[in-house]
């Protein structure tokens, strides 16, 4: 067993240089230095509630617009909530679009074919 400095990465070689961030926030945990995320959860996600979001905004603008002066809920509410609907759709668009952008700079699989066609 190596001992190691508190905040020292294990395996880390002492000519490698530091994280951009480690000499501020030392990583404390056992996750790997390379973990990835789940892209393919993420875009199933991204793709379902992308549309769901913008048809949420589309609709509370028509119906924010529709309301009359003693509607309840009341045109600013509506707004408030169309606002809401297009901040997360507008997360979720950039989500789908980091998501797509990492998954085709990832390698591609092998090839498993077992020989020529």
């Amino acid at each position: 067993m190596t001992l190691r400095r508190p905040g020292q990465r294990a395996g880390s070689r002492r000519d490698e240089p530091p994280q951009p961030f480690e000499r501020y926030w030392p990583r404390t945990g056992t996750e790997p230095i390379t973990a990835r995320s789940a892209l393919g959860l993420r875009l199933v996600l991204a793709l379902l509630f992308t549309p769901v979001f913008l048809a949420g905004t589309a609709l509370f603008w028509f119906w924010a617009t529709q309301s009359g002066a003693g509607a309840v809920p009341t045109a600013d509410s509506l707004y408030t909530l169309t606002a809401i609907c297009g901040g997360l759709s507008l997360f979720a668009l950039t989500d789908l679009i980091v998501v797509v952008r990492r998954r085709s700079r990832r390698s591609p699989p092998p090839d498993r074919s077992g020989g020529a066609a």
